[in-house]
C-alpha cells in the first residue's frame, strides 16, 4: 500500500507540474510590461496554489464522486493520472494543444463504463459537465464582445491624443493586475481537481493535503517552465489594444471564476480562446476557422482516447 501510495503522489505531482508548466494565465500582464516576467510567475504561481487550496474542493467533488457510480480504488486514480501524464507529454512533443480537463473526465467515464456499463456513470452529472463546456466558452466570447464594443464606445468619446492613450494603457495595466490574480486563481481551483479528485474521494487521504500537493506542483510547473508559455503568449496579448485585453481578460475571469464555483471542470485555455474570437469578430478580423476545429477535435481526441486507455488499462490490471 505504501508504495502504492508512493507512486500515486509521485504521477500527481508530476501531472500537476506538466499542467503548471502550461498555465498562461499571467500572460497579458507580463505582455503588457507592467511586471517583470518572474513577479508575473510568481504571482501566478502564489494564486494558483492559493485557488488550489480553497477553491479546488467543489470541483474535486464533481469529478471524484458525483461522475462516478459506485467507490473507486487507489489504482484507479493512479490509471487516471498515468493517463494525463502521457498524454500531456506526447502533446508536447507534437506540439498540438490538450484540455487536462477534458482527458481527466474521458479517463473517469472510461472506468465508470467498464466497472458498471452504462449503469456505472452519472448520466446526469456528465450531461451537466459537457453542456458547460459549450455553455462557457461561448459565454466568454460573448462577454468579450459585448465589453470590447463598451469600452470602445467609451475611449471613441473620452480619450484625445497620445496622452491620453497612454494613460489608458497605464491604467489597463494595473487593472489587469486583480483580474490575471483572479484568473491565475479561478483555475488553479478548477485545474487541481484534475489531479487530485480521486485521491481526494479515497478513505485515508486527505483532500486538503492532496490540494496542496497538486498546488504546489501547479506553481513549481508554473515557476520552473511556464515563462516560456507566459512569454510566447504575452507577445501575442501585447499586439491587443488595451481596451480590448481588458475585454478579453474580465470575460474570461467572470466565467472561469463563476464555473469553478458551480464546481464545473472546464478548460481554462478554451474559456481564453473564445474570447480572443469575440474579440476578432468586434475587430471584424478574419478568424482561422481550421485551426479553430483542429483545437476542437484534439478535445475530442482526448476524451475518447483517455476514456478508452483508461478501460483498457484497468481491465488489463484487474
Amino acid at each position: 500500500m505504501e508504495a502504492t501510495a508512493l507512486i500515486a503522489f509521485t504521477t500527481a505531482l508530476y501531472v500537476a507540474w506538466a499542467i503548471g508548466s502550461n498555465n498562461e494565465s499571467m500572460a497579458s500582464l507580463s505582455g503588457c510590461g507592467f511586471l517583470t516576467l518572474r513577479w508575473s510567475l510568481l504571482l501566478g504561481a502564489s494564486t494558483s496554489l492559493l485557488g488550489a487550496i480553497l477553491l479546488g474542493w467543489r470541483v474535486e467533488e464533481t469529478i471524484g464522486t458525483r461522475l462516478l457510480k459506485g467507490g473507486v480504488s487507489l489504482m484507479d486514480a493512479i490509471i487516471v493520472m498515468v493517463i494525463l501524464a502521457t498524454s500531456m507529454a506526447v502533446a508536447s512533443m507534437l506540439g498540438k494543444p490538450i484540455s487536462s480537463t477534458h482527458g481527466a473526465v474521458g479517463a473517469i467515464i472510461g472506468l465508470g463504463l467498464l466497472r458498471g456499463g452504462l449503469g456505472g456513470v452519472d448520466w446526469g452529472t456528465l450531461t451537466i459537465v459537457a453542456a458547460g463546456w459549450f455553455i462557457f466558452p461561448i459565454l466568454s466570447l460573448l462577454l468579450a464582445a459585448v465589453l470590447a464594443t463598451l469600452f470602445k464606445a467609451v475611449l471613441r468619446r473620452r480619450v484625445r491624443g497620445l496622452r491620453d492613450r497612454i494613460r489608458v494603457a497605464q491604467i489597463s495595466c494595473i487593472v489587469l493586475i486583480p483580474l490575471v490574480s483572479i484568473i491565475s486563481l479561478s483555475r488553479g481551483g478548477n485545474d487541481v481537481a484534475n489531479v487530485t479528485a480521486l485521491l481526494s474521494a479515497l478513505e485515508g487521504f486527505n483532500p486538503l493535503q492532496m490540494r496542496l500537493l497538486g498546488g504546489v506542483g501547479m506553481a513549481l510547473g508554473l515557476m520552473i517552465l511556464g515563462g516560456g508559455v507566459v512569454r510566447a503568449v504575452g507577445l501575442d496579448l501585447i499586439q491587443l489594444r488595451p481596451e480590448t485585453a481588458l475585454a478579453s481578460q474580465m470575460s474570461v475571469a467572470l466565467t472561469l471564476l463563476s464555473g469553478t464555483l458551480l464546481g464545473l471542470p472546464l478548460s481554462g485555455t478554451q474559456i481564453q480562446i473564445a474570447s480572443l474570437i469575440g474579440l476578432g469578430l468586434t475587430e471584424g478580423k478574419w478568424i482561422n476557422i481550421k485551426a479553430l476545429l483542429e483545437i476542437f477535435y484534439s478535445w475530442i481526441l482526448i476524451f475518447a482516447a483517455a476514456g478508452g486507455a483508461a478501460a483498457f488499462l484497468s481491465a488489463f490490471i484487474y
